[in-house]
């Protein structure tokens, strides 16, 4: 939500598995393939509020109409064809955007449409006054479709502020379509806090893929030093904390439980980056995992790492996570996956607000494996590139990190997404400044790589070479400098990778002169 990561900083496969799939077939080596890009509509919101713009304009903030950024996006568990994407729109300088926007494909991302009457998060997205939405702001996009189908969840941490940093209420509500994404109905809260010294935020949505009428939100919140605080304070100040938060329905959305902490990390110390897996077979079946960057700043303390290793400074990230065998009731204590070696990255001494120190997770449908991955400097002396572990017991113990990218040389690869697909293929999205000159810095492109993990095993650094890399921005390299600058430029914390079927789709932002309709567009491909 922050105007920057660093303000938000506050504060091998086992031979049995291989034995039970060695008969399901080899899959092809080589490349993945990818259609050319397809741009999503979009659905700016500036005019319908130029008074509330112009507003928070006079405070200080600046607003980048017609730019859309950050974008998620689930696939039907019954029909793979049927897609929701969601992302910002109107993005601001210092945090979130006028409201969000939410399309829908029913050909695989061959073409999308905007849905016909989009969840009222924000008064610029028709919130009326007294209503769960009305807010100034929305951002951090997350959809998730119910097991059956018939749900589509799409969830928003909606906020107020005084102006740059913040200063008022924030609230994360999910909005329910029960017509597969067309129409949207008033959003449900989850919790709202109208303190100025308290923020929600980095949330997401997972719906129970066995039960449903269940799903499951989680988001981390922050208490600030002081009321209408920089976000900056959090890097300096001992009064924070930022726990974990969780609520369910079980109704199909039409009530959600009001949010509750299920782990506290402990005074200086938060979370950011909760999502919620959930594993479909395997020892972890039907087990909420719940997985994050747990930030601790006790003189470089580790609380929570595995195999020994060791951190170094004032602030540590770890890949960590949390698991319930009961449904969201109790929850275990952290697991650490790996301290990730933060590597932010800039352009021509600029700074890129990557997803920098947040993981992304996801569970094989094939095998029951547990993947994570994050933006990690351990591998090109100090470079950004893209970290991969496994776990193959649940969660429990994970793989000795790998480097998943190929990337070539001190290039950069940042803001990984990862999805596997119906027949147990890995795939792996991010960006990259390969094509990039000295003229023209900034020019970057998308792609995707992949791991065959029913028949290589993906902890091995050779089984993500093997395929190579396959380009998703066809038309050609866009210049990330022409992004909005939220405390760097933004094209989001996070993209989208969804399932459909034996492939693909990614959806993620481009900026001009791919972009035609703002500073940014949203775009996606088909991958097989």
């Amino acid at each position: 939500m922050t105007a920057s990561r660093s303000s938000r900083r506050a504060l091998v496969l086992g031979s049995s598995v291989l034995a039970v799939i060695a008969g399901a077939g080899l899959a092809s080596a080589g490349p993945l393939a990818a259609s050319a890009p397809v741009q999503s509509p979009d659905h700016p919101l500036a005019g319908a509020c130029s008074a509330l713009v112009a507003q928070q304009t006079a405070a200080g903030s600046v607003n980048y109409p017609g730019a859309e950024v950050e974008p998620h996006v689930a696939a039907d568990p019954t029909d793979s064809d049927h897609l929701v994407g969601s992302f910002q729109q109107d993005r601001w300088n210092d945090g979130g955007s006028n409201g969000l926007t939410n399309v829908v494909s029913h050909d695989g991302g061959a073409s999308w449409s905007l849905a016909a009457a989009q969840p009222a998060f924000s008064r610029c997205a028709g919130a009326a006054p007294g209503s769960p939405g009305y807010f100034m702001r929305s951002t951090d996009p997350w959809v998730s479709f119910s097991a059956d189908g018939k749900v589509v969840y799409s969830i928003a941490d909606s906020f107020d502020t005084g102006g740059p940093a913040f200063g008022g209420a924030s609230s994360i509500m999910i909005s329910r379509s029960l017509d597969g994404g067309t129409t949207w109905q008033q959003p449900v809260t989850a919790r709202v806090d109208r303190s100025d010294t308290v923020l929600n935020d980095k949330e997401s949505v997972t719906a129970d893929p066995f039960k449903a009428a269940s799903a499951y939100a989680v988001w981390d919140q922050l208490v600030s030093p002081q009321s209408h605080a920089n976000p900056d304070a959090y890097l300096h100040s001992i009064a924070y904390r930022g726990p974990s938060y969780f609520s369910s329905t079980a109704d199909r959305g039409a009530t959600w439980s009001t949010g509750r902490i299920i782990f506290d990390p402990g005074q200086n110390d938060q979370t950011i980056g909760n999502q919620i897996v959930v594993p479909t077979t395997g020892p972890a079946k039907g087990v909420l995992i719940d997985g994050f960057d747990l930030i601790t700043n006790k003189g470089g303390k580790c609380l929570y790492t595995h195999g020994g290793q060791h951190c170094a400074g004032n602030s540590t990230s770890t890949a960590a996570l949390v698991r319930s065998t009961d449904g969201g009731a109790t929850w275990s204590a952290a697991v650490g996956i790996d301290v990730q070696q933060v590597a932010p990255v800039s352009i021509a001494g600029h700074p890129v607000r990557s997803s920098d120190d947040l993981p992304e997770f996801a569970a094989n449908p094939v095998t029951g494996a547990l993947y994570a991955v994050w933006q990690d400097g351990r591998f090109a002396n100090g470079t950004s590139k893209i970290a991969f572990a496994q776990s193959t017991d649940g969660g429990l113990t994970w793989s000795t990190t790998i480097r998943a990218d190929q990337s070539p040389g001190g290039t950069p690869a940042f803001v990984p997404q990862i999805q596997v697909s119906s027949d147990g293929t890995v795939g792996l999205t991010y960006y990259d400044l390969q094509n990039a000159t000295t003229a023209q810095p900034g020019l970057t492109d998308a792609y995707v790589v992949h791991c065959h993990a029913t028949t290589t095993d993906c902890a091995n650094p050779a089984s993500w070479t093997a395929g190579g890399q396959t380009r998703l921005s066809t038309t050609g390299s866009f210049d990330y400098t022409t992004a909005p600058d939220a405390g760097g430029y933004f094209l989001g914390d996070y993209t989208g990778l969804a399932r459909q079927g034996t492939g693909f789709t990614p959806f993620y932002g481009m900026s001009q002169p791919i972009a035609t309709s703002g500073r940014t567009d949203i775009f996606s491909n088909t991958v097989h």
